[in-house]
């Protein structure tokens, strides 16, 4: 399988600065635990209009229309190769800092960014917009994707039941979510969570831990 990043049609900077601690099969197994500090020789297979900036910075797009852009881990990780417990085997955490840029002349952007396991590097046939670069209106629901993401959206697509513009969803094979959540951070000071607007061109850290899924 592979991890990726991926983006419609918005200007966005990410910068890892831990992508993907720990994604791995079991704790034990190191060689499936990688950081990434800035991508300058990190050598991310990236494709669409993604792009690495002199600062190491990865670009996922630009204020290009309707683009997407990708990067995906290089090598592909095993989920199931020894684990009899198939919750154990999907087991991963991540943990990256991106910003989602508005464009002056554009203030309401693409639709999302998401982080994505997927079993190639090469979505055939997905398109933008709406459908995330995941998958098109034929793809989309199919259990043959074989593709789990989270999404963290800007824009309300109510063929999909989105709750709201900004929003963080569980994905797996289908842009219809599982579940989702404004989005929203923990103010530990008010011991409760604040809204937030995703499109502000801040930085912000998103963590991404699971021990017990189940295969897609």
């Amino acid at each position: 399988m592979a991890a990726a990043a991926v983006l419609r049609s918005i200007p966005i900077l990410m910068t890892f600065l831990m992508l993907l601690e720990q994604f791995a099969l079991s704790h034990s197994q190191v060689e499936n635990q990688f950081i990434f500090n800035g991508f300058n020789g990190a050598n991310p297979h990236h494709n669409g209009i993604a792009e690495i900036q002199p600062n190491g910075l990865l670009q996922l797009t630009n204020t290009s229309k309707r683009q997407i852009g990708r990067a995906f881990f290089p090598f592909p990780l095993e989920f199931n190769n020894s684990s009899s417990n198939i919750s154990d085997s999907l087991s991963f955490s991540a943990n990256f800092v991106f910003a989602i840029v508005p464009e002056e002349t554009d203030p309401i952007g693409g639709h999302a960014i998401a982080f994505i396991i997927a079993p190639t590097m090469e979505l055939t046939g997905a398109i933008s917009n709406q459908y995330l670069g995941l998958f098109n209106s034929s793809s989309n629901g199919l259990s043959s994707n074989h593709v789990f993401a989270i999404e963290l959206d800007t824009v309300q697509s109510p063929e999909f039941g989105d709750i709201n513009g900004d929003h963080v969803g569980i994905d797996v094979n289908n842009l219809r979510s599982l579940e989702s959540a404004p989005t929203a951070y923990f103010v530990e000071d008010e011991g409760q969570n604040r809204s937030l607007e995703l499109l502000n061109g801040n930085p912000m850290q998103l963590w991404i831990d699971s021990r017990k899924w189940t295969s897609c």
